[in-house]
């Protein structure tokens, strides 16, 4: 597994993220008030670097081994792991900075990574060889304009800014995102494969004879 790991992950990839996501963190601790929409900028980041560690750009030879999905993204599960280790690294350097909320800044990244992770394996269960690149064009994009307009901030608080700004409203809505993204990866991975939802493994074989019917 480590083998595949080590061949798999864009690690280049992964330690850029990682570097990136701290240096933003730390430009927030500097100046949080000017500053501050850079935490969602890093919260896009993270959650399109842990997308990408899910790409197969060898899909074609892969998808027809024995190893499954659930086997394939566990092994990602390092470079996923270096960059929850650097988000975490980056909040608590953060500190105070954070308007007194770190453990929900560390609870937005946490989430953006499992949400990531719940869509691209979906993604790649349907066939899809990288979709991690698409949907890293797509967060980091959204999560800089939300975090740079904040539209319906009392309504949507998704990137709350100030030490009292709807930042419980903001926790309940990352919980649900991670709950519902946690129950999808779950599903998702447990039922790769099985023709009764009317979806194969890409390139697994089709049952025959008396079992298939």
């Amino acid at each position: 597994m480590l083998r595949h790991a080590g061949r798999a992950v864009p690690w280049a990839l992964v330690a850029v993220a990682a570097v990136l996501v701290v240096g933003l963190l730390g430009l927030v601790r500097w100046r949080p008030w000017t500053l501050w929409p850079l935490e969602g900028v890093a919260v896009g980041l993270l959650a399109a670097a842990a997308g990408w560690c899910l790409d197969e750009p060898a899909a074609a030879v892969v998808d027809v081994a024995p190893r499954g999905l659930a086997w394939r993204t566990a092994t990602r599960a390092p470079g996923i792991g270096v960059l929850v280790l650097a988000w975490a690294g980056g909040v608590r350097w953060a500190g105070d900075a954070l308007f007194g909320h770190p453990l929900d800044v560390l609870q937005q990244g946490g989430a953006g990574v499992l949400v990531a992770m719940a869509w691209t394996t979906w993604r790649r269960a349907a066939g899809e060889s990288s979709p991690g690149g698409r949907w890293a064009l797509t967060v980091v994009p959204l999560a800089a304009g939300w975090a740079l307009v904040r539209p319906w901030p009392d309504a949507v608080p998704v990137f709350p800014f100030g030490p009292d700004a709807g930042w419980r409203a903001s926790a309940v809505g990352w919980s649900a995102a991670t709950g519902l993204a946690g129950a999808a990866l779950a599903v998702v991975l447990t039922l790769d494969g099985v023709p009764e939802l009317g979806q194969r493994r890409p390139g697994s074989p089709r049952r025959t004879g008396p079992s298939a019917c």
